[in-house]
């Protein structure tokens, strides 16, 4: 059986392929901008190996020791990619990377970044920016700099099959024109302008993604910085990191970028338009996104009082508040209401009473309203453990 090995820059011999020398071919293909090398295996396998194995593939990896059983070449280029990729950001530890689940494209030198949201289309809406000659920075992974630049790492953009309907037909040509190695469930893309591995741009807008077959046009509404926090939150993933630790890293980040919604159908003029607003500055209309605790709990005693728990930790961005429950990792978001019932709690022990009290003077609204409102915020707050009864620290040892 013939066996190679695959080098990276920065991962050097990192992979060892034996007897499937068309995933060999398929891998140099999809890391147009990591310039592979291949040489014949030599000493002790790689961690990462691929083996042919019947009509197809088995691989193996440190976080596949019982091995993955792949059917084409195709499929089994994208799996080692994936493990690739987590490669590359754990060797670049002194650079203090964080990888994040994103689409990111270059315009007019800074990176919008499209966080994954599923089928919302950030692959096809990638093509689309290449198709409208801007340069692709990635259509699934992006590295994060400390100091909130994005770093690509070469890898070509894959489209799953069959592509949607209702595609311009511009978009459509350069789809074919570009077409590199595929199955039937995927297709990578070669597009003739991808950033090179290690290639870095500052970060100059996030951007979640909305696909409606029923819109005429495509439209950019503004979303507070909290949506795109909570997206950022649930994208990483560096599984070594809680989301606490991830803080400060993410938090500058949303005050100072534009957090975006882009609704479309066709990628292609969603390309456009998007391209348009960022370059030009154009002010666009705002969507109120605050949220509170879901609560499924019953009444609270209206005489309790009640602190917020040990181990919670309070971020603030702008309006809103994300408390993160530390023994278990939870992520909760309050709307501006919510973050002022925190900072009340935060000062001294409160009851619910006292809370409508306070919060019916300062806003100036009916106590009856407003009583039930926060009934159901701390219901959810005592539900998820944030809260906690002020006898309860008392009797803490």
């Amino acid at each position: 059986m013939a066996a190679l090995d695959l080098s990276l820059h920065g991962l050097g011999r990192c992979l060892r392929l034996v007897d499937a020398p068309e995933v060999t071919r398929t891998l140099v293909a999809t890391l147009p901008g990591w310039t592979p090398s291949v040489c014949p295996a030599r000493g002790g396998a790689p961690a990462i190996r691929l083996y042919r194995c019947g009509a197809g593939y088995r691989q193996y990896a440190p976080a596949l020791p019982g091995g993955l059983d792949l059917p084409t070449a195709t499929a089994a280029a994208s799996s080692l990619i994936a493990d690739l990729a987590g490669e590359a950001l754990a060797a670049d530890r002194n650079q203090d990377l964080l990888g994040l689940h994103c689409a990111s494209v270059e315009i007019d030198g800074r990176l919008a970044i499209f966080p994954e949201a599923h089928r919302a289309g950030k692959s096809t809406l990638s093509l689309a920016f290449a198709a409208a000659g801007y340069r692709l920075f990635g259509d699934d992974v992006l590295g994060l700099t400390p100091t909130g630049e994005g770093m690509a790492l070469g890898i070509a953009p894959r489209l799953r099959l069959p592509l949607p309907e209702g595609l311009a037909p511009e978009l459509l040509a350069y789809f074919h024109r570009h077409a590199g190695p595929g199955d039937r469930r995927y297709r990578f893309l070669r597009p003739s302008r991808l950033a090179a591995h290690g290639e870095t741009r500052p970060l100059g807008a996030i951007v979640l993604l909305e696909r409606d077959a029923g819109l005429a046009a495509a439209e950019v509404v503004r979303l507070s910085p909290g949506e795109g926090l909570a997206q950022l939150l649930r994208q990483n993933f560096a599984d070594e990191r809680d989301d606490a630790a991830l803080m400060p890293r993410l938090l500058p980040l949303m005050e100072r970028l534009p957090c975006l919604l882009l609704r479309y159908a066709e990628p292609l003029a969603a390309a456009r338009e998007l391209a348009r607003v960022l370059r030009a500055g154009v002010e666009v209309p705002a969507r109120e996104a605050g949220r509170m605790v879901a609560s499924r709990g019953g009444p609270l005693a209206p005489s309790h009082r009640w602190r917020p728990a040990p181990r919670v930790h309070a971020y603030p961005l702008g309006d809103e508040l994300f408390l993160i429950h530390g023994p278990s990792g939870g992520i909760h978001r309050l709307n501006a209401s919510g973050h002022a019932v925190w900072a009340l709690l935060a000062e001294e022990a409160l009851s619910l009473d006292a809370l409508a009290d306070c919060l019916a003077e300062h806003f100036d609204c009916p106590r009856t309203m407003l009583a039930r409102d926060l009934h159901a915020l701390l219901a959810g707050l005592v539900e998820a453990d944030l809260v906690i009864p002020d006898e309860a620290l008392a009797d803490a040892p």
